[in-house]
Parts: structure tokens; C-alpha cells; sequence
């Protein structure tokens, strides 16, 4: 008799993480730095949560470990509390139907229709014809490509293949979906369409999602915690909206100023006229993202305190339902005036950073 799509990894107890990484460590063969450095991260059940970094961080060594397609050379995957470096072959065949992977480029096999490639991991599993059959046509409702089951590969756009390999990804019933880079062979709208596609399975399904990517917009859209991945190590890790709005490492600014436009465009500052004699020049970024965001703190601060205040850039967006205000201001006035400006903006709740310095050094005029 062939196996049951029951026999993958149950759900943990709603208030327990489903998967744990526990100081994984990784090194290649031949290369003398390691991939992976003592990464440890818990992702809750119902969560989508984002592994974001640069080319060679570890992000594709990290979502590999947690599938054991690399095993880690030190730490555990614990999945349902499951530790899966221990379990047999047959045992960890059994906890991998728990786990769905979506790849960056696809991996559809040119030689099967949308059907085949869906119905492929069942059928690796054992799973009787008649079955196979019944879930792949559940399977194509739910990615919304019923009248393609008949069609090959090379007849399917971008985000058709991207919607085959997820439905593939399902088709044992995981508990945990796994993303690698899904949606960066795509254009702006059908990555749109395939994160909106995630949520949604996400929620009807009552999935978990991981999903490692090295685009901002995806993990502002979609994740609810993230970690930054540098080196190899988690250097930050949270919920999104406040990991990108109060970054505390170089490079989760560098990707906050994508999505909260920290820089300065080129030549400001060398456009701004000089301060008048006894005067200073501070060029400000104010972050909102409370109550205060709704008072008029720029002409307040002006009035109370005398100040000459240009707005050089302004936004208004949101981080998943979380709404924030960025402006961007050059002020000009007496050195006391300015400082107690900036302590009353902050004595407000409001993020006042003083970006001259990081910025000035770099810019074109």
C-alpha cells in the first residue's frame, strides 16, 4: 500500500515555534569561510517569515539546511519539534512531505504537463493514482490554472511556471512552504500577483511560510518578522516594521533606505546655501510612525524655535498594515535652537537622525 499524505510532520502546539534552527553552522569544502555561522532563528506557525541579505550571506546555504538537502556541520533543524539530523532515511522522508519548497527558477520537468509536475511529488510518495489524480485538480483550482493542466512548461509564462512549482510545493499537505528567491526571475506585476498568491494559501491553508530573498519590497509586502543575514550570521531579527524603521546594523539600513528613503538624493547638500554667521545647518531625517505623526512638528518647530526648515523629500508608505512618514529637512539656525528642536521631535516618539555626515562625504555635487 502506498504512503499517506498524513504521514508528514504533524503541527506543533499552536504557542511553540514549528521550526527551530539552532546554531546551524555550515562550511564548504574548500572554501576557508564558513557559509553558515551559528545561525539560529525560530519561526512561528502561521507566520511568513523572510531571510533577506546580499549574494553570499547564506541565505540558499541556510533554506538547504532546513530541508537537510546540505546538512549542517554542527546544530539542529527541529521542525514540530521533530530534530530531523537524527531521524533515518524513511523517518526523514516522511518529515520532508512536511515541507514544500518554491524555487527561483522553477525546476518543472519540460517533459511533463502542469498535471505531471504537480502530481510528481505524490507520486514519489506512493500515493495511489486515483488520489494523485483528485488532489492535482484541488491543486490547480487553488493556483488558479484549471485550464492548463494539459499544457508543457515551455507554453507558460513566468508566473504560470512560478504557479505550477507552487502547487507542486503543496501537494503533501506541508506544514511549512519554503521560498527560495520565488519571485526574482519575475517583473514587478506578476511578483505582485505570486505574493498575493503566498498570503493567501498562507491563510486558507493554515501554512508557515520561510522565504529567502534579497529584495526589499518582497519582504515589506509579505513577511511578518525578518532576519538579516550577513556573513553567514543573523545580525538582526524582528518584526519588519521595526527591524526597517529602527535598524540597528549598516546593512539592515542600507536595506531600510530602499523602502524609507533615508539618502539624499545626489547634490543636495552641496545645492543648500551655507548658514549665516552664527548659525547652523543640520540636515534631519524624522521617522513617524506613532500618534505624532499627525501633529505639524515641522511648522511647531520652526515657530517655537526660530528655525529656518527646508523639506528636501518626503514619503508616506506602510510596512504590511503599519503606516510611517519619512521626511527629509535641512534646518538652519542657532546651534541651541536646533538641538532643542530635535530633543523636543524626539521627546515626541519621532526617529530624528542627523544624516549630513553619512552622506555628505559621498554625494555628487
Amino acid at each position: 500500500m502506498g504512503a499517506s499524505m498524513a504521514d508528514a510532520v504533524p503541527p506543533p502546539a499552536s504557542d511553540a515555534p514549528l521550526l527551530r534552527l539552532l546554531d546551524i553552522r555550515k562550511t564548504y569544502r574548500g572554501s576557508s569561510a564558513a557559509a553558515l555561522d551559528g545561525v539560529s532563528i525560530e519561526v512561528r506557525p502561521g507566520e511568513i517569515f523572510g531571510i533577506i541579505g546580499r549574494s553570499g550571506a547564506g541565505k540558499s546555504s541556510l533554506i538547504r539546511c532546513v530541508n537537510l538537502l546540505e546538512r549542517p556541520d554542527t546544530g539542529q533543524v527541529l521542525l514540530a519539534g521533530q530534530d530531523l539530523g537524527r531521524l533515518g532515511r524513511d523517518a526523514l522522508a516522511a518529515a520532508r512531505r512536511g515541507i514544500g519548497m518554491v524555487f527561483q527558477h522553477f525546476n518543472l520537468l519540460a517533459s511533463r504537463t502542469v498535471a505531471g509536475n504537480i502530481a510528481l511529488p505524490l507520486e514519489i510518495a506512493g500515493i495511489p493514482a486515483s488520489t494523485r489524480r483528485e488532489r492535482v485538480k484541488e491543486l490547480l483550482r487553488l493556483v488558479g490554472l484549471e485550464d492548463r493542466a494539459d499544457a508543457y512548461p515551455a507554453h507558460l509564462s513566468g508566473g504560470q511556471k512560478q504557479r505550477v512549482g507552487i502547487a507542486r510545493a503543496l501537494a503533501t499537505n506541508p506544514t511549512l512552504l519554503l521560498s527560495d528567491e520565488a519571485t526574482s526571475a519575475l517583473d514587478p506585476e506578476t511578483t505582485a500577483e505570486i505574493l498575493a498568491l503566498i498570503r493567501e494559501l498562507r491563510d486558507r491553508l493554515r501554512l508557515t511560510v520561510l522565504l529567502i530573498t534579497h529584495e526589499m519590497e518582497v519582504v515589506k509586502t509579505i513577511c511578518d518578522r525578518v532576519a538579516v543575514l550577513e556573513k553567514g550570521r543573523v545580525i538582526e531579527q524582528g518584526r519588519v516594521f521595526d527591524v526597517f524603521t529602527r535598524p540597528q546594523s549598516d546593512t539592515a539600513r542600507q536595506f531600510a533606505a530602499q523602502m524609507t528613503g533615508e539618502m539624499l538624493p545626489k547634490g543636495t547638500v552641496a545645492r543648500l546655501p551655507e548658514p549665516r554667521p552664527g548659525e547652523m545647518r543640520r540636515i534631519l531625517r524624522i521617522l513617524f510612525t506613532s500618534d505624532a505623526s499627525t501633529r505639524a512638528v515641522i511648522s511647531e518647530a520652526s515657530r517655537r524655535f526660530g528655525l529656518d526648515l527646508n523639506i528636501i523629500s518626503g514619503r508616506i508608505d506602510a510596512i504590511g498594515l503599519e503606516p510611517f512618514g519619512v521626511l527629509v529637512v535641512a534646518a538652519f539656525g542657532d546651534p541651541v535652537h536646533v538641538a532643542q528642536a530635535i530633543d523636543r521631535m524626539r521627546g515626541l516618539d519621532l526617529e530624528v537622525d542627523d544624516i549630513a555626515a553619512a552622506t555628505a562625504g559621498s554625494e555628487v555635487a
